[in-house]
């Protein structure tokens, strides 16, 4: 493959038979049975291929201006507001950050079925071509990168769920049940992996941009270790690991391009371990199918700046391809401490700009004004840039985030300026280096941590390079490096820290104002904010709850097709 080109023209096929049911007794003409399809290399990489779309499109894709994954991992941190225009905005998913959602709240069940679609999708491909079956290099290939991928499906199941089924087979007639543990999972997630990694070729050198697109050596050294060290295996997590971050194939990119890793000029790039691969499908019909098909159709609407609340709206500051709706703010409490931390780091402007960078800095923001207001004084009263909205801007402080923003050069304008074309990354080598960190502060291999701990504090920037290391400094690091990439829930209910994270921050919602339209216009330009309590003064109490609120429940219309499926967590069981 010179390049993967993913349609989900693939996957929609079969749903198009649903609605014909009177007429599938006719013949079909050119199409082939699973015993003769499932023959050749050829065959082999058809249904890897499709296997990738699969989870393009189960994991990737949007729920209309949703997407299940970016979304509801994020939103469930202690660091991201849901955000919006007001407290009754984004609902669906602000229930997520609140910990008000039930068994029958939407993302939830819409996560677990589309892991479960993709696991299917993978099972496909090992019990057609595994086995006696594999008789030639391709298919062992074939077998192997859908082993990983359904190892980290797996992974992600058993992060988000607690005990959710293990299925290591094409399911028939049989009703998956419960997992008997989750060790269990994490456990079979590194078998696979150890497993495929002997069939898997190794990336061909940092700028091979299909070795970030496609299952590697790498990406299983990843998911084996991070399975193994979400298992409490950490000797087993620090050894597959080790020979990644060790790799020539891989290099974390240098500090000024930071920013590039979150937008298209960083896809494919040396940091890449693996991300899918967004490719525009015109074909299927502009906005209504090439982008909608292929990914994150209005993920940029949800994640751009509130441009209600901006002056001109939202295309009016040049980072914003479009006007945005502003969810998945960054909490004002871990921007402060980022701040005090990192400085005036690489890392820490790529991740939200400070008030002073927001309203006068052409180079990290820029206005449209700019043209004609050359001097800062000019800047600090200029009436056509600023924070309009009266009543505060929902979930905001004195910083803006900007590193999952859809830039504009992030967009394919052939389909729409809220169509983000940027691969979604799953895994990279930042990530990598922290993870083997861990397991080696865990192993008492303090020097190791210290080396790998201190490259991602240089690479950042960061005005603070540790001279030594221990937990704390490594789930410091952890939160500044990888905010909004999905790793931080997780990682405070596995370090045994959430309620005491999530007390600091629940009904804590800022409201955001630019002192100038504030004054009137006496005043400079400058964010200020207030913290409000809105549950607390409705007579609610927000509260996260040990031994139910670690794990989404398994979604209620599971359990109530499967009575071999149950609740079997804490609060959830009861």
């Amino acid at each position: 493959m010179k390049k993967i080109l993913f349609s989900v023209a693939l996957l929609s096929a079969g749903m198009m038979l649903s609605s014909c049911n009177d007429k599938l007794d006719v013949e079909q003409k050119a199409t082939s049975s699973t015993g003769n399809f499932y023959k050749t290399d050829a065959d082999a990489e058809s249904a890897v291929t499709a296997m990738y779309a699969t989870y393009i499109g189960e994991i990737g894709g949007t729920e209309g201006i949703w997407n299940a994954y970016i979304m509801g991992l994020n939103y469930t941190s202690d660091d991201v507001f849901s955000a919006g225009g007001d407290i009754n905005d984004h609902a669906d998913f602000r229930v997520l950050d609140e910990f008000r959602y039930d068994t029958s709240s939407g993302p939830i069940s819409t996560l677990y079925n589309h892991i479960y679609k993709a696991i299917y999708s993978a099972n496909l491909v090992i019990n057609y071509f595994d086995g006696d079956l594999a008789d030639t290099p391709l298919k062992k290939q074939a077998v192997a990168e859908a082993k990983v991928m359904r190892a980290w499906a797996h992974m992600l199941a058993a992060q988000v769920y607690y005990r959710p089924p293990l299925v290591d087979h094409l399911i028939t007639t049989e009703k998956p049940t419960n997992a008997e543990s989750q060790k269990a999972i994490f456990d079979f997630c590194v078998k696979d992996c150890e497993e495929a990694i002997n069939n898997l070729p190794d990336r061909k050198g940092q700028t091979d941009k299909e070795g970030a697109w496609r299952v590697t050596k790498g990406f299983a050294q990843f998911v084996g270790g991070k399975a193994a060290l979400f298992a409490g295996d950490n000797a087993k997590a620090a050894s597959l690991l080790k020979p990644l971050v060790e790799s020539s194939n891989y290099a974390l990119v240098p500090g000024n391009r930071f920013r590039d890793l979150f937008h298209i000029e960083g896809d494919g790039c040396e940091e890449k371990i693996f991300e899918f691969n967004y490719t525009t499908n015109t074909s299927l019909g502009g906005v209504w199918g090439g982008s909608i098909q292929r990914g994150r159709w209005m993920v940029a609407n949800v994640l751009n700046w509130r441009g209600d609340d901006i002056q001109g709206g939202g295309k009016n500051p040049q980072i914003c391809s479009t006007g945005g709706w502003g969810g998945g703010a960054i909490n004002q409490d871990f921007a402060h401490k980022m701040l005090a931390n990192d400085g005036d780091s690489y890392r820490r402007k790529a991740t939200f700009l400070t008030s002073d960078e927001f309203f006068y800095d052409e180079t990290l923001c820029g206005w449209r004004s700019d043209a004609t207001c050359t001097t800062r004084a000019q800047k600090e009263f200029d009436p056509e840039r600023g924070i309009t909205k009266s009543a505060g801007s929902f979930s905001r402080s004195d910083v803006m985030e900007v590193k999952m923003m859809c830039h504009p050069k992030d967009v394919d304008l052939s389909v729409g300026d809220n169509c983000n074309n940027t691969n979604l990354c799953i895994a990279r080598l930042g990530e990598a280096y922290l993870l083997y960190a861990e397991a080696c502060l865990a192993t008492g291999n303090n020097a190791e941590a210290k080396k790998y701990i201190n490259l991602i504090q240089q690479r950042a920037g960061s005005k603070t390079i540790s001279d030594n290391v221990d937990m704390q400094v490594l789930m410091d690091e952890k939160q500044y490096e990888l905010w909004f990439e999905g790793c931080r829930w997780f990682d405070i209910v596995r370090w045994g820290i959430a309620k005491e994270c999530y007390d600091k921050v629940l009904d804590n919602i800022p409201l955001q104002w630019d002192e100038y339209f504030q004054s009137g216009g006496t005043k400079p330009h400058k964010l200020v904010y207030k913290v409000h309590h809105p549950w607390a003064d409705a007579g609610v109490k927000l509260e996260f709850v040990k031994n139910k609120n670690e794990y989404w429940p398994i979604p209620q219309t599971v359990v109530e097709v499967n009575d071999q499926m149950h609740q079997v967590w804490g609060a959830w069981a009861n």
